[in-house]
């Protein structure tokens, strides 16, 4: 096979949506090799300055994956595939795990479905010639590796595989009665400065006593300790409770939306880290691992099987000392890895990181649309060394998005803990989207329950989530009709959700019957979105009514308008502020619960209480509503826990 290594600018916006700047793209296998899957390939130069590597990963079915006669577009079974490189000492590294989707019934595009793992941590072993190896031979496979050039945030000076080379697979009761990964020693290099443990853990085997429900470990959550001597580190949980009901690969075969321990069919596996720089203690680290007991009266779990992957990586001093990132743009964004929640219109979603090692607590970012206004956003909070966080970005109102009609979002980092950040390159990211569905008639919403109605509930919200329609305490098959009216020329989002996580039709589950949800046009019964029944968790979708004209606008947009109430941040972990500008009088506040119950009110007056702050809401991760009456007057806005 033909060895790439050339020059690309990603200012043209390569496959995603990462920051301007110029890069080096490295290409390894492609779709053209359907079986060749390890090689030597030629990488960047050790000498090479690159501040994150970004690894494409992307698969394409293969009809004539000879194992299947062509039964299936994909491959039938879920099976776990890894990426390997191998350095000069001969010893092999997992940099990153995969788990493939169901096949049947599956489409991954004719260009193929793309996932990004960022394995900037992994640099010092992707130079000059490695050998790698990666996916499986279900699937036809492009992988390529984008470094992006500049100053990373802290040089890797070290990374140690703590028990074990590449990935290994460990019983659970073994882990259980601590016969593998006893307490180990790291030695810490004298140029290391901060030290993060990286696990790469996910639970297979259905075993168990009785057959019954759960199953270990794929179906079974265990929590998982770092202890450091007889001190705990860190314990922490990997059970993936909707991300699999979210995939945005889907309808899969198989049950691809149903919770599993620490991984999901067709997505790539998440990591888990965090800092352990105090737990050193001279030029030693002492670690180990724990799990939750095997179950004394089912001792037949014991017999699953956890696969893992623990590095301890080790950083010299950070290179900035007042270095923020903005790290990725959830929406709006043309990236397939958020397609469930795209195309979009509301509230702009971004990621931000913290890249020096004091801790951050504020940070100024100013964001908008080509051609169009920008705003301006305060974030407080603390974040340390390499932590990320997502935030929601407000707008006044759907406006936000009218611009120039290339449809580029745009978010930048002005300051950091209330300094000019000291590295400039990595304040700015750009991220090409496209606009939602245009309806210029009058709209009604068709829904069908199932047997399960409790499961369902949905509501169709403005730009600035406000609620405009709240469906909730729904009868068994039954067929709902909302008309949409008196809508305003604006964006909107109808999102239905199933707590079943199995959408209203699945095979899985065929006693649940089946529904259906619909735009019909109101005054001819057409009908113009016809949603799947096997969606999982949620059904999102954002449309425009009438239009959002393209033009430049104002540099600031006009002063908010009377209702122009917002909830900063959000989402949050419940303490909040309730922005009141222009709201005047005596209000009643009721925070309620997607069932209906009131988990707080109270009396506030606008006049002297503008800010409304929350500080320590108790309660649940999930949907809520906060509700502001005045007499006839009500403002309703979503407010998200998690």
């Amino acid at each position: 096979m033909k060895k790439v290594y050339f020059f690309v600018i990603i200012a043209c916006i390569f496959l995603s949506n990462f920051a301007k700047g110029q890069a080096d793209t490295v290409q390894t296998f492609t779709f053209k090799d359907s079986t060749k899957r390890s090689g030597m390939f030629k990488f960047p130069a050790a000498t090479e300055k690159y501040r994150k590597v970004l690894m494409y990963y992307t698969l394409k079915c293969y009809p004539k994956v000879s194992k299947y006669d062509g039964k299936y577009a994909c491959g039938e079974w879920d099976y776990l595939t890894y990426t390997f490189v191998t350095d000069k000492k001969g010893v092999t590294y997992e940099i990153a795990r995969y788990i493939t989707p169901y096949g049947i019934n599956l489409s991954l595009g004719p260009n193929g479905f793309t996932w990004i793992y960022d394995v900037t941590d992994y640099m010092p072993l992707l130079t000059d010639s490695v050998k790698l190896a990666a996916g499986n031979t279900q699937e036809l496979l492009d992988l390529k590796f984008i470094f992006i050039k500049g100053t990373p945030p802290a040089e890797v000076v070290k990374i140690n595989q703590v028990w074990n080379t590449g990935a290994a697979s460990y019983s659970y009761k073994n882990l259980d009665s601590n016969k593998v990964l006893k307490s180990k020693s790291i030695f810490v290099e004298p140029n290391a400065s901060v030290l993060k443990f990286r696990s790469r853990i996910t639970g297979h085997g259905h075993n168990s006593n009785d057959g019954k429900y759960p199953h270990c470990c794929e179906w079974k959550t265990n929590t998982h300790y770092l202890y450091s001597g007889n001190q705990l580190v860190k314990d922490w949980q990997i059970w993936q409770t909707l991300d699999c009901a979210d995939n945005p690969v889907f309808p899969q075969g198989g049950t691809w939306p149903y919770a599993r321990e620490g991984w999901c069919p067709g997505d790539r596996v998440k990591d888990t880290e965090f800092d352990i720089t105090r737990f050193k203690t001279g030029d030693s680290l002492q670690m180990d691992y724990k799990i939750t007991p095997v179950p004394g009266d089912n001792p037949g779990m014991g017999g699953g099987n956890y696969v893992m992957a623990m590095h301890v990586i080790q950083y010299g001093k950070s290179t900035f000392a007042n270095d923020a990132e903005v790290y990725d743009v959830i929406s709006p964004s043309s990236a397939q890895i958020n397609g469930k929640f795209s195309p979009a219109c509301e509230e702009p979603k971004i990621v931000i990181r913290n890249n020096s090692t004091d801790t951050m607590t504020s940070l100024n970012l100013e964001y908008g649309i080509s051609g169009g206004y920008f705003m301006k956003y305060k974030w407080t909070g603390k974040l340390g060394f390499l932590q990320t966080q997502t935030i929601q970005l407000p707008i006044y109102d759907a406006g936000f998005y009218r611009g120039d009609g290339k449809n580029i979002f745009n978010a930048t980092i002005t300051k950091r803990n209330g300094k000019v950040d000291s590295y400039a390159e990595n304040n700015t990211m750009q991220s090409p989207y496209k606009m939602p569905d245009v309806y210029k008639d009058k709209l009604y919403v068709e829904f069908k329950t199932n047997n399960n109605p409790s499961e369902n509930r949905y509501e169709i919200r403005d730009s600035r989530d406000s609620v405009i329609l709240n469906k909730v305490n729904l009868a068994a098959n039954k067929i709902y009709r909302d008309t949409l009216k008196n809508l305003k020329p604006g964006c909107y989002t109808l999102e239905l959700l199933d707590e079943g996580t199995d959408g209203l039709n699945f095979w899985a589950n065929t006693s649940q019957g089946s529904g259906y949800l619909r735009l019909r046009k109101a005054t001819a019964n057409t009908i113009l979105k016809n949603f799947g029944a096997d969606f999982g968790y949620r059904i999102y979708y954002s449309f425009i009514v009438d239009s959002l004209q393209k033009g430049q606008q104002p540099v600031y947009p006009i002063e908010p308008a009377e209702e122009d109430v917002m909830i900063i941040p959000n989402p949050n972990k419940g303490d909040f502020t309730i922005l009141t500008s222009g709201l005047i009088g005596i209000y009643e506040l009721e925070i309620i619960d997607a069932t209906g119950n009131i988990v707080l009110k109270r009396t506030v007056n606008t006049e002297i209480e503008q800010d409304i702050m929350v500080k320590n809401l108790q309660v649940s991760s999930g949907i809520y509503f906060v509700k502001l009456t005045s007499g006839s007057k009500k403002i309703v806005r979503r407010l998200l826990v998690d």
